[in-house]
């Protein structure tokens, strides 16, 4: 215990290479199958401890995994970050061989995790699909244990049946930042069911905490996030929900939860529609929200404790939504609007007792300016009414837009996702028999081993719309990496305590990590030489804020830390500002967000 409590304070303070580097192991690549996991496996001390805490994996190659790796134990597997023309560390599935899928638990995955252990994936790409396509894992991850913590920072998930990471355990805490999931199935022969986070229910686990900043969720059957039973803490923040199905967001015991600053593009919640697929399509009629769906659900005797003290139950519920914008395209909004049933209508009707017998009518009226539904109860409020849920205490939306973004999205995604939508509207099961679960999928090239490097995704957009300054910092919403080009593999300290060359080859400033931050960041530059720099941050008027570094460095990579106060200790407001490297004859410049 001792052991890993050291190693996550090392790891959390960014200890020195020469630290770190005692604790990591670089895995080096080879053709065998499976050798990723045996190289783990077999990786211990001659007391059976684990004997490295860091797994390096080697960039542009690809990591056969013949079996689930079951962790008792904490484990870190890295990526190398990777150079011009080098794709990410990809780790994918393969059939043994007796050509059967060596991953027997259900939902299967890469990782089933037990105990208390802790498990962080960064700068890595995961494959779904076996090479030889012949099955699609469930999952990525699984908690299964009591108080699991799963950390995925800087990663690719495609094409996946279902979750990045279910909860089957208890209080697991979830962390996933800066990463992309894209083409999830769905379930065979189901595609209603399934979603990147999953946790709850009479067969599933809870969560503690559950933080999603800064990612991307794309091209995904099923629901993006669903939660079933209590969950402490939340924070939904930056991120972009594109091409979802079934809806972005479900769930019924939720406490302390934020939901800001995202962007949700075509996106179709799971109650909008009255029409029933199989006792499927709506699980709670008459309920439509165009980001979120809360069942009316009162448990005043259940409580549960946030990470503060405080004791909120689900009557007081504090949860916020507020400064999201959501868009449906023009293909989807045709789709939705001229075929019945179908999403956005509210059904009613009228019963005329003047004649004799008395006459029904049934009038179907379309509606869609609300981002948050109710399970059984339709509320429609303006797009920046802070309204106060009555039968729902503590649940406010707010700063809401319906507004057009002007997002450069491949077509063709949009085009896949309108055959995915209908035929899931039509039937349970593929028009095609056998089920070919490629079909719910789309990559660029179809090609379903190999996925795409650099990713044939864009999800920037316009400037000049409402969604670039929508967020709480008057900023951008969405995830930041697409109104930031080139900023997807964001070069922190970790990674520098990688690198091979001892000496940088030139002088650079990187991106700050995280951002946008809050309460504090790292921000790294590398000197080619010796050199007298400055390091200074500013405010968007060009006042000076906070002096970092002043003084001779020598060459190598340094990291300084920035915690959002002035030269005077002042902490200074939520927003912009820039950073400043000089060595007296280059100067560097780049932007970051506070967020409070």
């Amino acid at each position: 215990m001792l052991r890993s409590l050291l190693i996550r304070l090392a790891i959390a303070f960014m200890v020195p290479a020469s630290l770190m580097a005692q604790d990591t192991l670089l895995v080096a690549w080879e053709a065998t199958p499976g050798h990723l996991e045996s190289t783990i496996s077999a990786d211990t001390t001659a007391t059976g401890e684990q004997a490295h805490h860091v797994y390096l994996l080697e960039a542009s190659k690809t990591y056969l995994m013949l079996t689930e790796m079951n962790l008792n134990h904490d484990l870190n597997i890295t990526g190398q970050v990777p150079a011009a023309g080098q794709y990410p560390a990809t780790i994918q599935p393969m059939p043994g061989p007796d050509g059967a899928l060596g991953f027997t638990n259900w939902p299967n995955g890469n990782f089933q995790v037990y105990g208390d252990a802790e498990l962080t994936l960064r700068n890595l790409l995961f494959n779904g699909t076996a090479v030889d396509q012949s099955a699609i894992l469930a999952s990525l991850c699984n908690s299964r244990g009591e108080f699991n913590k799963i950390v995925i920072d800087h990663v690719v998930i495609s094409n996946y049946d279902l979750w990045v990471h279910s909860s089957l355990g208890q209080r697991a805490d979830f962390h996933m930042t800066n990463s992309v999931a894209k083409a999830f199935s769905g379930y065979p022969n189901g595609q209603f069911f399934g979603g990147l986070v999953w946790g709850g229910g009479s067969w599933m686990g809870t969560y503690d905490t559950l933080i999603m900043e800064n990612n991307t969720f794309n091209h995904i059957q099923g629901e993006a996030i669903v939660i079933y039973s209590d969950v402490d803490h939340g924070r939904i923040d930056h991120n972009t929900f594109a091409n979802v199905v079934m809806g972005a967001i479900w769930y019924r015991g939720q406490n302390n939860l934020w939901v800001r600053n995202n962007l949700f593009y075509n996106t179709k919640s799971h109650m909008q529609s009255t029409y029933d697929v199989s006792g499927w399509g709506v699980w709670h009629p008459g309920g439509q929200g165009q980001m979120s769906v809360m069942p009316d659900y009162t448990k005043e005797d259940t409580t549960v404790h946030n990470p503060d003290g405080q004791v909120w139950n689900h009557m007081n519920r504090n949860i916020k939504y507020y400064n999201n914008v959501w868009w449906h395209s023009s293909e989807l909004t045709t789709a939705m609007t001229t075929t019945q049933p179908w999403s956005w209508e509210v059904i009613t009707t009228e019963i005329d007792t003047t004649v004799t017998p008395p006459d029904t009518t049934t009038t179907t009226t379309m509606q869609g300016d609300t981002m948050l539904a109710l399970e059984l109860q339709s509320k429609w409020y303006g797009d920046s009414t802070a309204i106060t849920l009555a039968q729902n205490r503590g649940v406010m939306e707010m700063n809401n837009l319906n507004s057009d973004p002007g997002i450069n999205l491949d077509p063709n995604y949009i085009t896949r996702q309108l055959e995915r939508t209908m035929d899931f509207r039509d039937n349970l099961a593929s028009d095609t028999a056998p089920f070919d679960t490629r079909f719910w999928q789309y990559e660029h090239d179809n090609d379903y081993v190999n996925v795409e490097w650099p990713m044939h995704i864009d999800m920037s957009y316009s400037a000049t719309s409402a969604a670039a300054t929508a967020s709480t910092t008057g900023g951008p919403v969405g995830d930041p990496k697409w109104m930031m080009p080139g900023n997807y593999w964001i070069l922190g300290t970790d990674d520098d305590d990688h690198n091979t060359s001892a000496v940088p080859s030139k002088f650079a400033l990187k991106q700050n990590y995280p951002n946008p931050f809050n309460p504090s960041t790292d921000i790294s530059f590398t000197l080619d030489k010796k050199a007298d720099v400055s390091l200074t941050v500013y405010n968007m008027l060009g006042q000076k804020v906070r002096t970092l570094v002043s003084g001779t460095k020598n060459a190598g990579t340094h990291t300084f830390k920035w915690d959002g106060r002035d030269n005077s200790s002042k902490a200074v407001s939520a927003g912009v500002y820039m950073y400043t490297l000089s060595d007296g004859t280059s100067t560097i410049t780049k932007k970051m967000a506070l967020m409070k």
